[in-house]
């Protein structure tokens, strides 16, 4: 029945694991694990302290194993209280606090915003393992503490493919997407084999710098190397294709999966949604609701991105609306977001007014950027200016909202207020978000910035530069003088 029980637990279906549970006679410390273990996989927290109480309550002695989970589910939910009181449980009654525990007391700590204290636990463990050392950095990392967490990675003496993942995943959080690139390359010549989870890692950091030289390169080699490769990978490769802007190759690989789930229909339906293919997006989702999948609330994000991209004002507010009615997915932020976006996008400014006014949830920063940028688009300087103030009482002090509104001033010939808004960026604090380029050159990626030096060939690219400047000047001048003798002689 223990057997049976952890089967349950393994596939998820916990509903079914609790009824089994009450119908085992004589409960080992093992059918209480199983199943508080499957309630942390759930994330719910409740009903796994609900049975530790009860075990307890019985006279049974929690182990490692009943412990590390519930630390593992207060971890999950972020709940740093519980679990500080779970530890204080374990020094209070001397429980035997072997690597397991250890290991999840770090994990805590990590996820809960205390890196500091993941950092003390990590120093009191009279032994450490590879899990320890990739628990402690990832928790840096989730704090911002990205130097920190690579400062750890370099410390350990021995690396699992598990640890390169998780550094890897840690810079592709970070948005350093070259720098996880990097790694995947040294850890190959350290003869790490990669896994999926690599892989999956690596067509991620493609996708979101439109690296497809790298793009290629992993797709090659998952085809020589993986007879089977999970749908996970084979979403991961039509995402890096799709978003690398090669879409035919992404809807190729698309129709090739015989076995679809609802991530490769909404990784599609996104992809022609970006690209401006806003009928074959929605083309597209017929289809996957004709096949018999159920829309999650990502593809909805996607239907409605592709309404608002086609200009199709009409069928996105019937999707909208389909949404809660026929589909049962509920509105959620993004959603809200999509809609005034259409809205505005389609000049209706007052109707996207209306509808944030309407809204079921307080609007954030994405609903007031996204109605800032069309009164960019259809040049509405006095709605502009009110959705500012609401960003301003927000305490939302993003540069992009700053750049669209200068840029709004701009276009309204307002130089003075363009001043005016560079002046409160600077007094605030708020600097502006780089602007990179991006160049294949044979195979190779090269990054640039304003202003920057880091390239190998940066003061020949600054020559040629300034030379190609010159030249322009030149023939600017030349036609100008060109102009005004013709115009003399006539």
């Amino acid at each position: 029945m223990n057997a049976l029980l952890h089967v349950y637990v393994v596939y998820g279906r916990v509903c079914c694991a609790h009824k089994l549970f009450d119908e085992i006679p004589q409960k080992s410390i093992v059918s209480w694990n199983s199943m508080i273990d499957g309630y942390s996989q759930m994330g719910d927290y409740r009903s796994g302290f609900e049975l530790f109480r009860v075990m307890k309550g019985l006279g049974l002695e929690a182990d490692e194993f009943t412990l590390a989970s519930l630390l593992s589910v207060c971890a999950q939910s972020r709940n740093l209280e519980l679990g500080r009181g779970l530890h204080h449980f374990i020094v209070m009654n001397r429980v035997n606090n072997d690597l397991i525990v250890n290991n999840a007391l770090v994990d805590l700590y990590g996820k809960c915003g205390e890196p500091v204290l993941a950092q003390a636990c990590f120093d009191r463990m009279p032994v450490r393992n590879v899990v320890s050392w990739t628990s402690l950095f990832q928790g840096y990392a989730k704090n911002g503490l990205l130097d920190l967490a690579r400062s750890r990675f370099e410390q350990m003496q021995e690396r699992s493919v598990v640890s390169w993942n998780a550094m890897m995943d840690c810079y592709i959080s970070s948005d350093q997407c070259h720098e996880a690139l990097l790694l995947y390359e040294r850890m190959k010549i350290s003869g790490i084999v990669p896994d999926e989870v690599t892989l999956i890692n690596v067509l991620s950091a493609c996708s979101k710098i439109g690296n497809l030289v790298v793009g290629k390169i992993t797709h090659e080699y998952i085809v020589q190397n993986f007879t089977n490769p999970s749908l996970i990978l084979l979403n991961s490769i039509i995402d890096m294709y799709a978003k690398c802007g090669h879409l035919n190759v992404a809807l190729s690989l698309f129709n090739m999966i015989e076995k679809k789930n609802v991530v490769s229909w909404n990784v599609m339906i996104g992809a022609l949604a970006v690209h401006g293919n806003a009928l074959d997006a929605i083309e597209l989702f017929r289809k996957m609701t004709g096949y018999g999948f159920s829309p999650d609330g990502i593809t909805f994000v996607g239907v409605l991105s592709a309404c608002s991209h086609g200009g199709l004002l009409e069928l996105g507010q019937h999707y909208f609306e389909a949404m809660d009615a026929v589909y049962n997915v509920r509105h959620e932020i993004e959603h809200y977001a999509c809609m005034v976006d259409l809205f505005g996008r389609s000049g209706y400014i007052g109707r996207a007014i209306e509808f944030i006014i309407r809204m079921t949830m307080k609007p954030d920063v994405v609903i007031w950027g996204a109605l800032l940028g069309a009164c960019r688009i259809h040049g509405d300087l006095r709605t502009g200016l009110q959705v500012m103030k609401q960003l301003l009482e927000l305490e939302v002090y993003s540069s992009g909202l700053f750049v669209l509104l200068s840029n709004l001033f701009c276009e309204m010939q307002r130089r003075e207020d363009v001043m005016k808004v560079r002046k409160l960026m600077n007094e605030g604090g708020v600097k502006k978000v780089e602007g990179r380029s991006l160049i294949e050159i044979g195979g190779k990626i090269h990054e640039f910035l304003v202003e920057d030096f880091r390239h190998e060939s940066s003061s020949n690219i600054y020559f040629l530069m300034d030379q190609l400047t010159y030249h322009l000047m030149s023939l600017v001048s030349f036609s100008n003088s060109l102009e005004t003798l013709l115009l003399t002689e006539e």
